[in-house]
């Protein structure tokens, strides 16, 4: 089994955060199998096109105004090709969640 693990901070409480990811998971057209205040699983790929990827989605608060997002991914198998499209989704997500959070921020000025 191929695992990777992503971190990275935020600069919005735990709560936006959450919700930032929750919009992030629904904009590339995932599923949500779990919620839990501090823990998101998403269900990767859509419909026939699921594939084997699992994510998890950890928050964690830092101070009142970050957050940190640890997204701890795994595929079955080993090899170039599972930790490439693994990485590929992890990225994807990652992405999807700082374009939300950034929508999320404070407006500017």
């Amino acid at each position: 089994m191929t695992k990777l693990r992503d971190e990275f901070l935020i600069e919005l409480p735990l709560e936006d955060v959450s919700w930032a990811c929750r919009s992030a998971i629904s904009s590339i057209g995932w599923n949500i199998k779990s919620v839990e205040p501090h823990r998101i699983v998403p269900k990767v790929g859509v419909g026939l096109t699921r594939n084997p990827s699992k994510i998890e989605v950890l928050l964690s608060e830092e101070g009142e105004t970050h957050t940190t997002v640890t997204l701890n991914g795994s595929i079955g198998g080993i090899g170039p090709l599972q930790k490439g499209h693994l990485n590929g989704e992890m990225n994807r997500l990652r992405n999807a969640i700082e374009v939300a959070a950034h929508n999320a921020g404070p407006a500017p000025g």
